[in-house]
């Protein structure tokens, strides 16, 4: 059987487990979980009886012909060299480390090696995980992590120059834009005599429904932007002051997130 093995049951592991096993692309049997912490090793198997637990990576390694490695970047290297000796060769590696290179990982495993970026809205079934093949990657191999990915919300194909961008908008964007509804009903709970609680509330549903009119409708955010902002009108200030500095501050923080990044792992 072509078992599929996490290593690491964090944030992003349970998250994986939960997303395969709830939407049914996976059956309990065919997961295997392996953690360097008792306790996580615990808490998955007493979250989903039946589900496998390895007791050391070099177990799962020889378990599992589909590898997922959700483990920090400065831990990446030590998985890899631990499982790599006792593994076959025709196993696929699927890595969620930033900042560790399909280069790098080539250089570890010469099979088929896949990086992929989740989001956190993934963990209700939402948002984009971005995936990046390698150069060894089969189509069976391509199509099987694509598959489970998809389980978990959409999967967008790019390329590893495309990959660092692409992850601060749609892994690192979920927190950019929860940041910016808390300045929004802030502002509102500033102008005005609402709680805090109650613009918050605002202003996120007012996030949910424009995100969902401009989906529904197939509207470019311009096209939304021209109809609510009529000329002279009060929307068109706000917007007219937003396109004014926010390009600016968007560029700075992008600048300042892609340096990091690169630091990442290294």
């Amino acid at each position: 059987m072509n078992y599929v093995g996490i290593i690491g049951y964090g944030h992003m592991g349970s998250m994986l487990v939960r997303g395969f096993l709830a939407s049914g692309v996976l059956c309990i049997d065919e997961v295997v979980v392996a953690s360097k912490s008792q306790r996580s090793r615990d808490a998955c198997a007493a979250a989903w009886p039946g589900i496998g637990i390895a007791a050391t990576n070099r177990e799962l390694a020889r378990r599992c012909r589909t590898i997922i490695i959700a483990v920090r970047p400065q831990e990446m290297r030590s998985v890899l060299s631990e499982i790599v000796p006792v593994m076959d060769g025709d196993e696929h590696i699927v890595s969620l480390a930033a900042g560790i290179g399909l280069e790098d990982l080539e250089a570890a495993f010469t099979g088929s090696v896949t990086r992929v970026v989740p989001t956190v809205t993934s963990t209700v079934g939402q948002g984009t995980t971005l995936v990046c093949h390698g150069r060894q990657i089969g189509m069976n191999d391509a199509l099987r992590v694509e598959g489970l990915f998809s389980s978990i919300g959409d999967v967008v194909l790019v390329g590893e120059e495309d990959l660092s961008p692409a992850t601060l908008l749609s892994s690192c964007g979920p927190g950019l834009l929860a940041a910016i509804i808390e300045e929004l009903a802030g502002a509102t709970a500033r102008a005005s005599g609402l709680a805090p609680d109650q613009t918050l509330l605002l202003a996120t549903e007012m996030v949910t429904a424009t995100a969902a009119y401009l989906r529904e409708t197939g509207e470019a955010p311009g096209d939304l932007i021209g109809e609510v902002a009529t000329g002279g009108g009060v929307t068109e200030v706000g917007v007219e002051i937003f396109r004014d500095r926010l390009p600016t501050v968007f560029d700075e923080a992008f600048a300042a997130m892609l340096e990091r990044y690169g630091a990442v792992g290294k």
